[in-house]
């Protein structure tokens, strides 16, 4: 990373963690454009994005957010696994340079990822998913599920969730 991203980073991120102690929401359109000049995909605007979310840094352009997404305190967001390269050694593998996975990881329109989350590398949460908080998320994650757990799990629907709780108020699908 060269010095001059390196400063924006930590000027930019240091400002969003100020900021949240004054007025957290206007630290989301500061990360929002924090991430979009670093290469991020993000459709519109999240309607929340936590100050102490861990983007990880490898390359922004492996992470799409949605319109309206809300990633709470605490998730982390991965798109690198370098497990391997280290339990490879126990096995007698030995490689000429790290042996680091990689795979893009998105959040769909409207979904909410509650405090404590990890999202893996290569998880894709489809639109309108609520995902529990301390979950561990990889793979794909139908549209409108719940998940919860380590590792997350789909626990229910967010129709049926929403529809027990306003049922009177449910578009009609």
């Amino acid at each position: 990373m060269s010095v001059a991203r390196l400063l924006k980073k930590t000027v930019v991120l240091g400002a969003i963690r100020i900021g949240w102690l004054i007025k957290p929401g206007l630290v989301t359109r500061l990360y929002v454009w924090y991430l979009k000049s670093e290469g991020a995909q993000i459709d519109g605007m999240p309607n929340y994005l936590s100050a102490k979310i861990w983007f990880d840094g490898t390359d922004y352009s492996l992470i799409r957010l949605g319109e309206g997404c809300t990633i709470s305190s605490n998730v982390r967001i991965l798109t690198h696994d370098a497990a391997i390269n280290t339990v490879g050694k126990e096995l007698g593998l030995r490689f000429d340079s790290p042996e680091i996975r990689v795979k893009p990881i998105s959040i769909g329109r409207y979904s909410f990822v509650g405090t404590g989350s990890i999202i893996m590398p290569g998880a894709d949460i489809g639109p309108g998913c609520i995902i529990g908080a301390g979950s561990v998320v990889r793979g794909t994650i139908p549209p409108l599920s719940i998940v919860v757990g380590s590792p997350g799990q789909v626990v229910g629907s967010v129709t049926d969730y929403v529809g027990k709780l306003y049922p009177d108020r449910l578009r009609k699908r």
